[in-house]
């Protein structure tokens, strides 16, 4: 996205969504990080995300694609999936 309000307009639909099931915050569980090179970094994870009374409302998975600019480490890709496919990164 080339700008926060951009990218603000491309969530809005996901995040309105998860609000209307209550959700009100995320945690990863696992977080694996692997750099490729020195302006390229793959990150795999878990999290939970929580309703606003504390509740689990569900586990996902997600895979990053990162690159490094003059700015620092920006997301390039994102890759929404199943938990149980968490890419273990060594």
């Amino acid at each position: 996205m080339p700008t926060h309000a951009a990218m603000a307009v491309a969530f809005k639909p996901l995040m309105d969504g998860l609000r209307a099931r209550g959700y009100a915050r995320s945690e990863f569980t696992t977080l694996n990080v692997k750099r490729l090179s020195a302006t390229t970094a793959l990150a795999s994870g878990a999290a939970v995300r929580y309703q606003a009374d504390g509740q689990e409302l569900e586990r996902i998975g997600a895979t990053y694609v990162l690159h490094k600019t003059e700015n620092g480490w920006k997301i390039a890709v994102t890759v929404g999936h199943d938990v149980e496919n968490v890419i273990r990164l060594e």
